[in-house]
């Protein structure tokens, strides 16, 4: 009984997510606060139960070992953060945050340097393409790149950027639309795949 009412709440909140297809309405969003409120407290406890509490508990049985004091320091840090919430002290918990932006943003870079712009580049000198091919990914790559401004360069009168950076903006833009629409067909169709699956799935184990 209690896995057929298991069964019968994921197949309703199911239907309320799809539900999105026809626009934003109350069930699509009942459903995705009751994601996000279980998931973040999964997290908690997970957090508690298998980092928090052992890193309490061994500092407790050995306080004066080398490994209990080094995590004084991210104890310290997250401390800090609790300052957030006083508006007074909000500034202390801007150490904490700031490092763990600037550390997220450093790992971030070196993560699309090593794990995507550096593998493209090996992966044409090692195939068998032309010149002209790899020298084409090379302009379309950096055609892309500059649909992207994060510099504080003076507009001109217009608010409109020079034409030497406006064409191959636009032609980066291009690109992107054409890899998000590619992008989004694919999701569209893994996303009817899983609905697919899901009904079966229900059906399967409802009408027994």
């Amino acid at each position: 009984m209690n896995d057929l009412i298991g069964i019968f709440i994921g197949l309703v909140l199911t239907l309320f997510i799809y539900s999105y297809a026809v626009g934003d309405n109350p069930l699509y969003q009942l459903s995705v606060h009751i994601l996000v409120g279980v998931s973040a407290a999964y997290a908690a406890v997970i957090a508690v139960q298998q980092i928090i509490w052992p890193v309490i508990d061994q500092i407790r049985q050995s306080p004066t070992e080398q490994s209990s004091l080094l995590w004084l320091v991210p104890l310290f840090l997250v401390l800090l953060l609790l300052f957030k919430r006083l508006p007074s002290l909000a500034w202390l918990g801007n150490i904490s945050v700031g490092l763990m932006v600037g550390v997220g943003a450093a790992v971030a870079l070196v993560g699309a340097i090593m794990g995507t712009v550096w593998p493209q580049v090996t992966a044409v000198s090692k195939t068998n393409s032309t010149a002209v091919q790899a020298a084409l990914v090379a302009v379309l790559t950096v055609f892309t790149l500059f649909s992207f401004q994060f510099t504080r360069w003076r507009k001109p009168v217009g608010g409109k950027r020079p034409f030497w950076q406006e064409i191959p903006a636009q032609i980066g833009r291009g690109i992107l639309m054409i890899a998000f629409g590619t992008l989004f067909a694919a999701l569209l169709s893994t996303s009817l795949i899983l609905l697919s699956s899901r009904v079966g799935y229900y059906l399967t184990q409802i009408l027994p």
